[in-house]
């Protein structure tokens, strides 16, 4: 979260600032595999980086910011293999599938130990820290723009790209699903990047319902994940009692996920009769 009286600029700065700052603070305990917290944290700092790219994408030099996020995109594609398997075993327990489930996170937590040891890894960190510190902001953009300001810009982008994401949804779809989590999640890091600026008082019923939406999609799409996970775990030719095992957890699964599904319409529905709170003319910090 930035101050309503940051500009343009320093909330930029600030912001990627302390996404790298957290990333680096749990890099070596991610590494060392002893405690998944490290890891989770680490990824919430990658995820908090890459949504400050997008809340301030039309602000940004948008060839060198593209390239910086396809940087940790791609990082984030190791980092989170491992937290899958992290969730997996928290979350299923079975003595058939115990053994081979921390094989797999053996060998994904071994990619992550070397991606975060490794130079490639030290010098995004660095190169991404130098370049937001440069601030790399188009031609015509202001740098001093009070932040208020451009945060009702920025929230209603975000938040229209969620909308057209998800109109005329078929919440089976888990495709479609998948890519109205990922806009949820960036307007929901815009809205803490941006809460000084506003009265948080109005916000409430609209971050509520956010809230909701992206707990159910967040928990399907564990769901998703764990599918793929059980593939792995019990190929064709498996055991019988892992099959057995694997074919119980499906089921259980697919029941947890029909709940989740009659859920969605109704949360969607309120959550877009919310008001959309930085439009309201007592937003805080709205003056240059």
């Amino acid at each position: 979260m930035v101050a309503a009286t940051a500009t343009v600029g320093e909330a930029f700065v600030a912001l990627t600032r302390a996404a790298l700052e957290q990333i680096e603070a749990n890099a070596a305990g991610a590494a060392s595999g002893k405690d998944p917290e490290y890891l989770h944290q680490l990824r919430v700092g990658v995820r908090r980086l890459r949504s400050a790219l997008r809340a301030f994408r039309g602000l940004l030099r948008r060839r060198r910011a593209d390239a910086i996020e396809r940087l940790w995109c791609a990082m984030m594609r190791i980092l989170g293999a491992a937290r899958d398997w992290d969730v997996f075993r928290q979350s299923h327990r079975h003595d058939a599938l115990d053994a081979p489930a921390a094989a797999h996170r053996a060998q994904a937590q071994q990619r992550v130990r070397e991606l975060l040891r490794s130079p490639r890894f030290d010098r995004t960190l660095r190169s991404t820290f130098a370049w937001a510190q440069w601030l790399p902001l188009r031609r015509k953009a202001d740098p001093g723009e009070r932040v208020g300001r451009f945060a009702a810009r920025a929230l209603d982008r975000l938040h229209g790209k969620l909308r057209d994401e998800a109109s005329g949804i078929d919440w089976r779809d888990a495709a479609r699903r998948h890519r109205v989590r990922i806009r949820l999640k960036r307007v929901r890091y815009g809205c803490d990047f941006f809460a000084a600026a506003f009265r948080q008082r109005k916000a409430q019923d609209y971050l509520e319902a956010l809230r909701l939406l992206q707990d159910v999609l967040g928990e399907m799409n564990d769901i998703e994940v764990q599918r793929g996970l059980l593939r792995r775990l019990a190929p064709r030719g498996s055991a019988l009692a892992v099959v057995e095992v694997e074919a119980a957890m499906r089921a259980k699964l697919a029941a947890r996920e029909r709940e989740l599904i009659a859920t969605l319409a109704p949360a969607w529905s309120a959550f877009e009769a919310r008001p959309q709170y930085w439009r309201r003319p007592e937003a805080a910090g709205g003056k240059g």
